[in-house]
């Protein structure tokens, strides 16, 4: 027997050790999928909840040091304001959005059982487009079987998205209610949760991954309260020029403005066809004084207001902040207008933490002893 061998029961005791890790493994590995698969439903929920109680601390603390440190009560009023400023005017608008989708169902059929009426007078009357409109109406008015052929292959689709439309909007709600609850509770139990992630991110990565944690933390708040900011302030200003010009629904227009704000450029979505139904009704003055307020006012403040809410050091591409919103849309629903973006800013500012990190040179050696 060669002095290398291994004896037959340390083997096996070898073995049974390794089978006794797997099993541990795997035990620990199902866990984390078990607790994954209870989360799922409230995984969006609980991202937003983060990224709010990580934006608005500040906030807490406000109402902290107003109720004589009561750390319940100043959650719950945190909250509350949060409830005030984003879910009822959020709420308001789904209950619009949801109310009027069964009407144009109702339309659409309408459309498709009877046929087009005459255009109305103000569609010839628009600029470039509405002379060709108002002739193909009329085609399509004089002969009700084209219109049906035109618009059969599309009645089940827009009707399937229509109703999951509405689905989407009342989960939307839900969760962002359920994320400001969560919010809440981050502010009671933050600094805690705070101090165990920087303890378990140290041992695992050391002071390098401290100043990562910090990274997120800072562009998290920035991005948020930046976008959250410019927002409100475009919503603002555009109520603000609906009003003047006479437009009706000015809050409802002015909510929209607050989540097409995001992108940069789309509250000109709301502004541009409401100055051309200015312009189609005969208030020329009032549609050139909505079109320049649009483009002066909502759309300066943009490179006013967003720089100075996110703050220097926090940049990323235009073409990212796009992307993240309508890949946030596509994969969280109707809060992945603002998880989107400050998921990827997050990323691209990390990515860029690393690099410079990477790529900075290493401190010169220090001379050796003489002997």
């Amino acid at each position: 027997m060669s002095a290398s061998a291994v004896p037959e029961p340390t083997a096996r005791r070898l073995h049974s050790a390794d089978y006794e890790r797997f099993a541990v493994f795997a035990a620990i590995l199902l866990l984390v999928i078990g607790c994954y698969l209870v989360i799922r439903p409230f995984l969006i929920a609980f991202i937003w909840g983060v990224i709010i109680s990580i934006s608005t601390r500040g906030l807490y603390q406000r109402c902290l040091r107003l109720v004589g440190g009561r750390a319940k009560l100043a959650a719950a009023l945190a909250a509350l304001f949060l409830v005030a400023v984003l879910l009822i005017p959020i709420g308001a608008l789904a209950l619009n959005l949801a109310d009027g989708i069964p009407k144009l169902i109702a339309w659409f059929d309408g459309i498709m059982a009877g046929g087009l009426k005459e255009p109305p007078s103000w569609l010839e009357g628009l600029p470039l487009v509405g002379r060709s409109a108002a002739e193909k109406w009329r085609s399509f008015a004089a002969d009700p079987n084209l219109l049906r052929e035109q618009l059969k292959p599309l009645l089940g689709p827009v009707k399937a998205f229509l109703l999951a439309a509405i689905g989407g909007i009342g989960v939307g709600l839900v969760q962002f209610a359920l994320a400001l609850v969560i919010t809440g509770l981050l502010y009671v139990r933050g600094q805690k949760v705070a101090d165990a992630v920087d303890r378990i991110i140290y041992r695992l990565g050391g002071e390098f991954g401290r100043r990562q944690v910090a990274v997120v933390r800072s562009t998290v708040r920035g991005v948020f309260n930046g976008m959250l900011g410019t927002c409100a302030v475009q919503a603002v200003l555009a109520m603000i020029g609906f009003w003047i010009a006479g437009v009706p629904s000015v809050f409802l227009l002015g909510v929209g403005t607050f989540f097409l704000s995001v992108v940069p450029g789309g509250p000109a979505l709301l502004w541009g066809p409401a100055a051309l139904w200015l312009y189609s009704n005969g208030s020329t003055g009032r549609a050139i004084f909505l079109a320049a307020w649009g483009i002066l006012i909502v759309g300066g403040s943009d490179n006013i207001v967003r720089p100075l809410l996110i703050g220097k050091g926090i940049d990323a591409p235009l073409a990212l902040v796009f992307l993240g919103v309508i890949g946030g849309v596509f994969a969280f629903g109707f809060l992945g207008l603002f998880i989107g973006p400050v998921l990827l800013v997050v990323a691209y500012n990390l990515f860029e933490e690393w690099l410079n990190t990477a790529s900075a040179p290493a401190p010169p050696a220090s001379p050796s002893p003489q002997v």
